[in-house]
């Protein structure tokens, strides 16, 4: 019973489309007829005979209760991320404040001159120099740092501030420019 066309203008023989789309696809296990009395097969389980019941799938009130879950978890992390990312965000400050120092200490010993870098509210004199923080931030210094010619420093302690709150208390005592962090304040 098979059915051959010719193609117009060939001599070529061509099967009819049905033939062609089973010689093409491979071959698998026939499924099984649903009987028609009864619901339909579940998808993906025809060979297994599982039947799909009228309440498959979430309720709404299953679906609530997950969405409640997921926004008490996401509200009792949210704060937590937010303040490390305050604390990771003020370190940054800091870590910039000691490049800077350390960038003019390495700048009077490479001189020989002294820097003298003061608080931004003071008045600054001829050669003082005043740090720049990020935005939203400032810094206070007590007294000024004066850096010698070959790099030393004196004591000094120093305020990172963020919109009016000290944030870091820093010192320095060895000498070295190097500011150690003094105290932290407790969170708000």
């Amino acid at each position: 019973m098979r059915r051959r066309t010719r193609a117009r203008g060939s001599s070529a023989t061509v099967l009819t489309a049905r033939k062609a789309a089973r010689a093409s696809t491979p071959m698998c296990r026939p499924i099984r007829r649903a009987d028609p009395a009864g619901p339909p097969l579940a998808a993906g389980f025809a060979d297994s005979g599982q039947r799909l019941s009228g309440r498959d799938g979430y309720s709404l009130m299953e679906i609530l209760v997950v969405l409640a879950i997921f926004a008490l978890s996401s509200a009792i992390i949210m704060p937590s991320t937010s303040r490390m990312l305050d604390q990771t965000t003020a370190h940054a400050v800091f870590f910039e404040f000691q490049r800077q120092v350390s960038d003019l200490r390495r700048e009077a010993n490479r001189t020989g001159e002294p820097v003298r870098i003061i608080d931004p509210s003071m008045t600054p004199a001829e050669g003082d120099r005043v740090l720049e923080l990020r935005t939203s931030w400032r810094y206070t210094l007590a007294p000024a740092l004066d850096i010698a010619e070959g790099g030393g420093c004196g004591s000094v302690s120093a305020n990172l501030i963020h919109q009016d709150r000290v944030v870091m208390t820093l010192r320095t005592d060895d000498g070295g420019c190097r500011f150690i962090r003094y105290q932290a304040s407790a969170p708000r």
